[in-house]
């Protein structure tokens, strides 16, 4: 035959070749790193500062409030001793004298008067900020300070503009019920009876639970509130101050 039926096929075993890929990883935006030029506020700092704050606008009113009242009730030989004074009476006249010293000042500058009243307060919140911040950029200081600083100043009026208030309502209602146009100021005089029957007509110099000292001419008259009993008289004099010797 032309052709043979004995081929030979041949066959190598080899080492398979394994072929492997790593996972892919997924790797996540990490986040950026604080700048340490941002600006950081200490809040314990600022809850001590408020709290110190408080309580020193808070004694720095009763000190004033009962210097005022000390000096003020000696001038009718009144000893404070004799009085019973309270917290809320020593931070009302402390208030009312710090504002009228504050606007007296004020007054002086018509214009620029109130403005620089105004800075005080913007002062104080600028110094607040910058004890409590650090980094933070000038503008947006004046812009905090400006804003809280004009607030505080509306607190403070706040209070004088709400005795105002009642003043007014005071006025238009006497006028109202007299019938008259209402006044721009009344003088109220007091009439007190004593135990004998007797009848006392000057002004209030001051009425708490358990005395009145009402003055009468140049006498002030201390009267028991419960008994109407004269306690005692003080006549007033005025004395004229001495003229200093010259050597």
């Amino acid at each position: 035959m032309f052709w043979s039926n004995e081929k030979i096929l041949k066959v190598e075993m080899t080492t398979p070749i394994n072929i492997t890929m790593p996972p892919v990883k997924v790797i996540a935006d990490a986040p950026e790193p604080a700048d340490p030029q941002d600006a950081k506020t200490n809040t314990d700092l600022a809850f001590k500062l408020l709290i110190y704050g408080a309580l020193f606008l808070q004694a720095a009113l009763i000190v004033t409030g009962y210097s005022v009242l000390v000096a003020y009730y000696e001038q009718f030989g009144i000893d404070t001793n004799e009085l019973t004074l309270g917290t809320p009476t020593l931070l009302l006249y402390g208030y009312v004298n710090i504002f009228s010293d504050a606007l007296t000042a004020a007054s002086r500058l018509p214009i620029i008067g109130p403005a620089l009243l105004a800075l005080v307060f913007v002062g104080v919140a600028a110094i607040f900020i910058g004890l409590i911040t650090k980094r933070l950029k000038g503008g947006v200081i004046i812009g905090l300070s400006t804003w809280i600083g004009f607030s505080m100043f509306l607190v403070f009026l706040a209070p004088a503009a709400g005795v105002q208030k009642g003043v007014d309502m005071g006025l238009e209602k006497f006028g109202e019920l007299t019938n008259q146009p209402a006044p721009k100021a009344l003088e109220s005089s007091h009439t007190v009876l004593t135990e004998k029957g007797g009848r006392l007509t000057g002004h209030l110099i001051l009425a708490d639970a358990s005395n009145t000292f009402l003055l009468v001419d140049s006498t002030v008259f201390k009267i028991d509130g419960n008994t109407g009993r004269v306690i005692r008289e003080t006549e007033l004099r005025t004395v004229e101050p001495r003229a200093k010797s010259k050597k």
